[in-house]
């Protein structure tokens, strides 16, 4: 079902909705458009049609929602982006992509002196005997 008119206001602007209803809204340029999209506070993914370029930018820098398409539709879940949405929209989860390795994970370091003696700028001085057949 495709609703026309929809505007800030009207209940069909203010919740999020999944098919089978599209809500449709008028403006009268770029800045108005992405005012709207970004009124009501969600911000999943959201698309563009145009043939030009800056239109293309200024609406992929003002919007913010989580994905952006050009010329392409909003297709739903991508594994290799921190999908979940932006604002008050889908689940609240990042965790898709590389970046879930920085949240679930914690770097460390490792560095390793094969020589067998302590080296000069370390303060202690005993020896330790290497134990050259260890392997990681």
């Amino acid at each position: 079902m495709i609703v026309d008119g929809i505007k800030p206001g009207d209940e069909l602007y203010a919740k999020e909705t999944f098919g089978p209803l599209v809500g449709v809204g008028t403006y009268t340029d770029i800045a108005e458009a992405i005012e709207l999209a970004n009124g009501h506070g969600y911000g999943l993914s959201s698309a563009i049609y145009t043939n030009d370029p800056r239109t293309a930018f200024t609406f992929a820098n003002g919007i913010s929602a989580g994905m952006t398409s050009v010329n392409n539709s909003t297709s739903g879940a991508e594994a290799h982006l921190p999908f979940g949405g932006n604002g008050k929209s889908g689940n609240g989860s990042r965790q898709s992509g590389i970046w879930v390795l920085d949240a679930v994970t914690q770097w460390q370091s490792l560095n390793w002196d094969y020589s067998g003696k302590l080296q000069k700028a370390q303060m202690d001085t005993t020896v330790l005997p290497a134990d050259l057949d260890f392997r990681v």
